[in-house]
């Protein structure tokens, strides 16, 4: 029998210790970032970007009474401007995505492949509308996430730092593709979120 999100997190909770973890409420979340420094790291620089455009975390722990099960994991590019792009146009179509997921000094996920590319509606079902005419009318869609996997199943529990680790590589040729200022990297981190529940622990 398959364990639901919020037994993963009870049993992961009751194994560190949070006994307080079962008065608190799950709801649907996510963390995102992107390596503006080209660093081959995301989250760890989140306190210094502090722009929703960019992230939308201030620090990469969480707070004692949070805690986030990753269901979901998606990347996506941003060029010079701030815009989405498309992966594909800016690393080209045989381009694929190698991570690490650290939670404290663990390697939780190692040197996992994400091939998924295409026009997943991930997370956002907006996108990006871009105007191809000369009357500015949006004629082009182009999805936010590009590149995502899912199920994952991995808790991040309050008050333990965690970050990505990635490199791009061409999958044909195996040579490793740097990422640039006009195609930024970053990381969404997508599943069930626990908040402290005040109207059953206060």
């Amino acid at each position: 029998m398959a364990l639901s999100a919020q037994d993963k997190i009870l049993y992961v909770a009751n194994k560190l210790g949070l006994s307080s973890l079962n008065l608190m409420q799950g709801s649907t979340g996510a963390v995102y970032d992107v390596d503006t420094e080209i660093s081959g790291q995301i989250f760890t620089s989140a306190s210094r970007h502090l722009n929703p455009s960019v992230t939308n975390v201030t620090q990469n722990e969480f707070e004692v009474n949070e805690a986030l099960l990753v269901e979901n994991i998606s990347f996506y590019v941003k060029d010079a401007s701030g815009n989405a792009v498309n992966f594909q146009r800016i690393y080209g179509s045989n381009a694929v995505i190698v991570f690490d997921l650290v939670i404290g000094n663990k390697r939780v996920m190692k040197d996992t492949p994400v091939f998924g590319a295409g026009t997943p509606y991930t997370f956002a079902n907006v996108g990006q509308l871009r105007a191809t005419t000369a009357e500015d009318t949006p004629t082009l869609y182009i999805p936010r996430h590009q590149v995502f996997m899912e199920g994952a199943g991995v808790l991040i529990p309050p008050q333990v730092q965690w970050y990505v680790d990635y490199r791009v590589f061409n999958v044909v040729t195996g040579a490793t593709i740097t990422p640039t200022d006009s195609g930024t990297i970053g990381c969404y981190l997508f599943g069930t979120r626990v908040l402290l529940n005040f109207n059953t622990s206060i």
